[in-house]
């Protein structure tokens, strides 16, 4: 039998499949300003929101400055365009709440943790109305005690801020939690700053080139029922 008592779960490629909303969100945008999402213009996207993204995560950049820049900065560098950051960004996480689809599996395993009686939270760098308008639409809320949303939280992951404010409203301790999802820079290095035991999901079975070595690594979230 586990010795967890609370499942904490990362939303966005882990249960919600971020790419396949970044991807609606992004053709639909970029279509309003004529310009054609080709995959070499996706790619260079993402690279530069990742590392916008990684920056933010660190604490380098706050959510003000990442209104600004985001969209503000990206246009100019790469397609001359000068467009009001903030706007931009608003439009876009108005785009990005409306689609909700589900990563292969959660369906499936959601309810069977559920069953299994594991106090279960979601635990999000995302925005709030983004997050709380694509759990309601996919209908994920249900499985969970309790949703923790950087932007209501006033911190983010991977700080252990984060986490010591999440174990403190659910009376939970490292010994009997684990985190759950995709991201070794948010999701993993964030369970480790709180020593935590962390569950990695790479479907891509992609290489670990950092020094994070996660508790548990899976490939499917029905993997799950092994380690749970």
């Amino acid at each position: 039998m586990t010795r967890y008592q609370n499942l904490l779960f990362d939303l966005d490629d882990t249960l919600l499949d971020y790419g396949a909303a970044e991807d609606h969100s992004l053709r639909t945008l970029f279509a309003e300003y004529d310009l054609q999402l080709t995959p070499e213009v996706k790619r260079t996207f993402q690279d530069y929101n990742v590392k916008m993204w990684q920056r933010y995560e660190r604490g380098e950049l706050d959510w003000q400055a990442m209104q600004v820049h985001l969209f503000g900065d990206y246009f100019k560098v790469y397609h001359q365009l000068k467009v009001d950051g903030r706007q931009v960004i608003e439009h876009y996480l108005d785009l990005l709440a409306g689609n909700h689809q589900l990563i292969p599996g959660t369906r499936t395993i959601m309810p069977y943790l559920k069953k299994k009686g594991y106090a279960i939270y979601a635990v999000t760098n995302g925005q709030a109305r983004v997050q709380r308008a694509r759990m309601k639409d996919a209908h994920l809320r249900q499985y969970f005690d309790g949703v923790f949303i950087s932007e209501i939280v006033g911190a983010q992951k991977p700080s252990k801020q984060m986490f010591d404010i999440v174990l403190d409203k659910i009376d939970g301790n490292p010994a009997n939690t684990v985190m759950i999802g995709d991201s070794l820079s948010s999701d993993i290095q964030g369970g480790v700053n709180a020593h935590l035991d962390t569950a990695w999901f790479n479907p891509d079975a992609k290489r670990n080139t950092t020094r994070l070595k996660p508790t548990f690594e899976f490939h499917a979230l029905r993997e799950l029922k092994t380690i749970l």
